[in-house]
C-alpha cells in the first residue's frame, strides 16, 4: 500500500473541521420537497446533477474525467469499490464503503470545500468555474459512505442535510468486503448475528477458522502461523464495535464446554454443524455458537483464554469499515487456524431487525517484510474513570507508558456517544503538589464544569534535555563522549548510550557529539517544562468515527531510558446534557447492563430534573416527592426527575475511555 495518510498536523486539522460540519438537524413534521427512493438516489440529483459533474465536460463522460461517468444509469458501479484510474500508483478507491478519507471522491470534494484542511492528490473538485460543495452537502456525502455507500436503503439525517423527502431509515446491509487474490491474502468472516429493532445489544460468540490450504507454503511459520502487512476490515453499518479475539485457552472446537455450534444462514441456517468441516453450512453460511449477550466475552464458553475488557483483540473495529496500515517492515501474525470469539456490540435506531456480518481481510508480508512484530497499544488504566453529573461534564486523564524503543505509527481512540473531544499529549503530565500531587491531569485545563483534577496545583510535564549522559547521572564525562563517538562510527549499538541521540532517529551526527561536548564541558542542563500545545499530537471530535492518526513514515520514537520520557497523557471531555439539556443521561431510558455488569445502567436514584424546572437538582424521599421538586411552580404537576449522573459502563448510555494504537520496537 503506498497511499498515505497524510501529516501529523493536517490529520488534526481534519478532524476539528469536520466536527464543525456535523451539526444537529431537525426532522420536519411534514414533508414537502423533493421525494426520492434511497440516499443514493438523492446524492446523484442534489450534488451530481446540480454541481454539474454529469455533464459533457466533465463526468458525463468526457476523455480527461479519470475514466469516472457519473450519469445516473452507471454512476454508482463506476463508484463504489471502483480503483481510481487518475492515481494508480496511489492506489485510492474512487469510493471506499465505510471510509471517507480513504475514498478519493469525498477527498477531492472535501479540498474544495475545506482547503484549509483537507488536500486533494491531483485536484479539488468540481473543477472552476463551478463552486464548492457546501458543508451539508459534504457532510451528507461522508454520512453515506460511512454507513457503507449503499446502492439503496436511506442513510439517517441526509435527507434534512440536502433538503429533501426520504423513506424513514430502515438498516442498511453493506456489501461484501472483497476478498484478496489467491496467494496474496486471506479472509475470515465474522458469522452474521440479527439485532431487534430499537434495541441494543453486546454479544459474544465464537467461530473456527482455517485458512492453511490458502497460505502459500514459503510464508508459514515453523510455528504454524502466517503474518500479513495489512489489514482490512468491513461490517454492517449498525455496529458499535467489533473486536475479534484470538481463543488462546485448552479446549478444542469440539469439547462440551462449548454451547454447540449451529448454521447461521444458508440452506441449513439453525442446523448443528461441525466448526472444523469448513463449508459444513454450504455456501454464504457459517458455523458458529450462539450469539448470547455478553460483556467482552467475559466467561464464555470454556471461560479461559484471557478475555476480558483488557483483551486488545485480533483488531478492533469502530467504524462500518478501517485499514490498518503497518510500517514498513513491520508485520501482525495469526495461527493458520484456530477459534475466534467475537465481541459485536451494536445498536438499531430504526423500526425494523437488521443484520451484523464483518469480513476481515489479511494480506500476506513477505519473509523481506517481515523485520519486527506490530504491538498493540491498548490502554485500559482508566476506562470507567468517567465521571459527569447529570447537566454537567467531566475530562478525566490517564498516563500509558511505551516500552524502550517504541516507534508508534498509529494512534486512536474509544468513547461512547457523550464523548466530545479526545486528546493525547507527548509526556506524563501530572498535577505538581497539592491534594492530588501525581495524577494525570489536562494541560490545557479544563472546559465548562469539568472539575480540576489539581485543584488549583499546576499541571506539568518535565522534558528532560538528551546530552550524552548515558548513566543519567547529570554528568557527561569523557568516558561517555568516547562511547557516544564509537556509536558513531557504527562500532557500537545505540544502545549503550541512548540519551546521545537527542532528536531519537536512531543516529549519532556530529551536531550531537557537539552538544556531548558542550555539556561535558558546561554541565548538563536541567529539565524544562513541556509547552502543552507543542506537545499535543491527536485530537478526535467525532466518537463513532474517530481519527486514526497514522505515522506510517515518521513515527513517534520514544528511545529513553527515562520512563516519564516515553508517556502519553490522554484526555476526554464528557458532556452529560450540559450544553443540550435534550442529552443528558435518564434513568428512564439507560438499558441494563449485559451479565448483570457491575458499573453503569439505569442511576437508582436520579438526581436531576428533566421536565419542569429542567437542569435543576431533585430533591426528596420517595421518587413521587422528587419529581415534585421538580414542577416549574407548586403543585404544576409538571415536574420529572430522571436524569442521571454520566459513569463508566458498557451500554451506549454509559461511557469508556481507551488510548488505542500500535508501534513496534526497533
Amino acid at each position: 500500500r503506498t497511499r498515505q495518510s497524510g501529516t501529523l498536523h493536517l490529520r488534526l486539522a481534519i478532524s476539528a473541521l469536520v466536527t464543525l460540519m456535523v451539526m444537529p438537524v431537525t426532522a420536519r413534521s411534514e414533508c414537502d420537497n423533493d421525494n426520492f427512493d434511497s440516499t443514493f438516489a438523492l446524492i446523484q440529483d442534489a450534488i451530481f446533477e446540480r454541481h454539474n459533474c454529469t455533464n459533457a465536460l466533465c463526468h458525463g463522460f468526457s476523455p480527461g474525467s479519470g475514466g469516472l461517468d457519473l450519469r445516473p444509469d452507471v454512476a454508482y458501479d463506476n463508484l463504489v469499490d471502483v480503483a481510481a484510474q487518475s492515481l494508480p500508483a496511489q492506489k485510492w478507491t474512487r469510493v471506499l464503503p465505510g471510509q471517507a478519507s480513504a475514498s478519493l471522491l469525498w477527498v477531492n470534494l472535501a479540498a474544495k470545500t475545506l482547503p484549509d484542511a483537507q488536500h486533494a492528490p491531483l485536484r479539488a473538485m468540481p473543477l472552476d468555474p463551478y463552486p464548492a460543495l457546501s458543508l451539508d452537502e459534504i457532510e451528507a456525502m461522508r454520512l453515506w459512505i460511512k454507513a457503507g455507500a449503499p446502492r439503496t436503503g436511506v442513510v439517517q439525517d441526509t435527507a434534512d442535510l440536502l433538503d429533501a423527502c426520504l423513506p424513514p431509515p430502515k438498516p442498511i446491509e453493506i456489501s461484501p468486503l472483497p476478498p484478496p487474490a489467491p496467494g496474496a491474502g486471506v479472509q475470515i468472516v465474522m458469522p452474521r448475528w440479527y439485532l431487534d429493532a430499537n434495541s441494543e445489544r453486546e454479544v459474544c460468540f465464537a467461530s473456527y477458522y482455517d485458512v492453511t490450504d490458502q497460505v502459500p507454503p514459503n510464508l508459514r511459520t515453523a510455528d504454524g502461523k502466517f503474518r500479513y502487512k495489512f489489514h482490512q476490515t468491513r461490517q454492517d453499518p449498525l455496529s458499535h464495535h467489533m473486536i475479534p479475539v484470538l481463543y488462546e485457552g485448552t479446549a478444542d472446537p469440539h469439547s462440551p464446554l462449548w454451547p454447540g455450534f449451529f448454521c447461521r444462514g444458508g440452506a441449513y441456517d439453525g442446523e448443528s454443524c461441525d466448526p472444523m468441516m469448513i463449508g459444513d453450512c454450504g455456501a454464504d453460511a457459517q458455523c458458529a455458537t450462539p450469539a448470547d449477550s455478553s460483556v467482552a466475552c467475559i466467561g464464555y464458553g470454556p471461560g479461559d483464554g484471557g478475555f476480558g475488557l483488557s483483551a486488545a483483540g485480533i483488531s478492533i473495529t469502530q467504524q462500518t469499515a478501517e485499514e490498518f496500515f503497518y510500517a514498513d517492515g513491520v508485520y501482525g501474525e495469526l495461527p493458520l487456524k484456530g477459534m475466534i470469539l467475537w465481541n459485536s456490540h451494536a445498536f438499531n435506531l430504526t423500526d425494523s431487525a437488521g443484520r451484523l456480518e464483518a469480513w476481515l481481510n489479511f494480506e500476506f508480508a513477505q519473509p523481506q517484510e517481515q523485520v519486527t512484530p506490530a504491538q498493540d497499544i491498548y490502554d485500559v488504566t482508566a476506562v470507567m474513570a468517567t465521571n459527569a453529573p447529570a447537566f454537567g461534564t467531566d475530562e478525566p486523564c490517564a498516563i500509558a507508558l511505551l516500552p524502550q524503543h517504541a516507534h508508534v505509527f498509529d494512534l486512536s481512540s474509544h468513547t461512547h456517544k457523550r464523548g466530545k473531544r479526545f486528546r493525547a499529549f507527548l509526556g506524563a503530565f501530572q498535577c505538581q503538589g497539592g491534594p492530588a500531587s501525581g495524577a494525570a491531569c489536562s494541560p490545557l485545563g479544563y472546559d465548562f464544569v469539568s472539575r480540576d483534577t489539581c485543584q488549583g496545583a499546576p499541571c506539568v510535564a518535565m522534558m528532560h534535555p538528551r546530552t550524552g549522559d548515558c548513566d543519567l547521572n547529570q554528568r557527561v564525562t569523557i568516558d561517555e563522549l568516547v562511547t557516544s563517538v564509537i556509536i558513531a562510527l557504527d562500532k557500537a549499538p545505540l544502545s549503550e548510550c541512548d540519551d546521545i541521540d537527542l532528536d531519537e532517529n536512531n543516529r549519532v551526527q556530529m551536531n550531537e557529539l557537539v552538544t556531548a561536548v558542550g555539556a561535558s564541558l558546561h554541565g548538563v542542563p536541567p529539565a524544562t517544562q513541556r509547552d502543552p500545545e507543542e506537545s499535543l499530537i491527536y485530537v478526535n471530535l467525532i466518537y463513532n468515527d474517530p481519527l486514526v492518526l497514522r505515522m506510517d513514515d515518521d513515527p513517534l520514537i520514544f528511545n529513553s531510558p527515562i520512563a516519564d520520557q516515553r508517556a502519553l497523557t490522554y484526555c476526554s471531555l464528557y458532556d452529560n446534557g450540559y450544553t443540550n439539556p435534550e442529552e443528558v443521561k435518564r434513568r428512564s431510558t439507560s438499558p441494563e447492563p449485559p451479565n448483570n455488569f457491575f458499573l453503569g445502567g439505569p442511576c437508582k436514584i436520579p438526581t436531576g430534573c428533566t421536565q419542569g424546572k429542567v437542569t435543576a437538582d431533585c430533591s426528596g424521599g420517595p421518587l413521587e416527592e422528587r419529581n415534585r421538586s421538580c414542577d416549574s411552580s407548586d403543585g404544576a404537576g409538571d415536574g420529572l426527575c430522571d436524569a442521571c449522573p454520566l459513569v463508566g459502563g458498557v451500554t451506549t448510555e454509559d461511557e469508556m475511555f481507551v488510548l488505542l494504537g500500535h508501534y513496534f520496537i526497533r
